[in-house]
């Protein structure tokens, strides 16, 4: 990949991503894009798993992100098995000098470019073709995007890799409650004496937006970060890795809230410092005073 085809990523970003990938960013798959372009983000949660996809709300044409060979082409009712539809659809894999592979799903089969077979080269731009209905999706899902780093065989947010889209959906940071190892919780805005121990720290969740990262502290000291920039597959489901692997029952325990990290809080004062981070670098941040008995 070309170092000219650099463009502006924040500093934190740069930083997450500089060990594993090469600074550059890839062009969009679709011409408009924009926050409110997208149907589900990267890590979302999507039924019983999480999603590694970065999915359209609006059907145009898909293009190649950037110079690589055409690998796979898969189409709606054929993928080498007669009895098993592909979940991705009608789908193009390219692979890149890099160890990276992008792919492009749930794309209209009639639409395909009929170059694609004759000439697997292409660079970025190439028409692929319009997003439709083939993959197994919800309503109102055209592309499914996906970058996959062969290399560590781990699925990468797109976001990190992209232009910046301009203002991003807003995160909200509320709904906070403490889990124990019972299962009990405890909703720290209007609980405030709470029993010593380890808890997960949870967040309402939000249907589409996902955070860059979020951070828990207890008493100023950091006990975990959690960063949505990759996902690996860990037993056969796709996980968040930090401490330990949160798959996706742990991430999500339901569909109202959304796991930020894990705490101890020892007896006395205890002050639950909570931050979340979008791709922008933007911050919000909650402060609880507990007393721990």
């Amino acid at each position: 990949m070309k170092l000219n085809k650099i463009k502006k990523l924040p500093l934190f970003a740069i930083i997450a991503c500089a060990c594993l990938f090469p600074l550059f960013t890839f062009e969009w798959p679709q011409e408009n894009v924009s926050a409110d372009k997208f149907f589900s983000f990267f890590g979302q949660k999507r039924e019983s798993t999480i999603s590694n996809s970065l999915i359209f709300s609006e059907s145009e044409m898909a293009k190649s992100t950037d110079n690589g060979i055409v690998t796979t082409i898969i189409t709606e009712h054929e993928d080498g098995f007669n009895w098993f539809e592909s979940t991705l659809g009608t789908a193009v894999i390219v692979s890149h000098e890099d160890t990276l592979m992008t792919i492009y799903a749930n794309l209209d089969t009639e639409e395909l470019n009929p170059e694609l077979i004759k000439n697997p080269e292409v660079t970025a731009g190439t028409n692929l073709s319009t997003t439709g209905n083939s993959a197994w999706q919800e309503s109102q899902s055209f592309l499914e995007f996906q970058i996959v780093d062969t290399k560590n065989k781990k699925y990468v947010n797109p976001l990190i890799l992209m232009p910046r889209i301009g203002k991003e959906e807003t995160l909200t940071l509320t709904g906070i409650s403490l889990q124990n190892k019972f299962g009990k919780f405890y909703e720290l805005d209007t609980q405030k004496n709470i029993p010593a121990g380890f808890y997960k720290v949870f967040r309402k969740r939000q249907s589409k937006a996902v955070p860059y990262k979020t951070s828990v502290l207890v008493n100023g000291a950091e006990s975990e970060r959690l960063s949505f920039d990759t996902l690996k597959q860990e037993e056969n489901q796709l996980a968040v890795e930090s401490q330990s692997y949160y798959i996706a029952s742990e991430l999500y325990p339901n569909d109202e809230i959304m796991l930020m990290g894990e705490i101890y809080l020892p007896h006395g004062k205890d002050t639950i410092s909570l931050l979340i981070t979008d791709f922008s670098g933007i911050e919000k941040s909650r402060i609880y005073n507990v007393t721990v008995y």
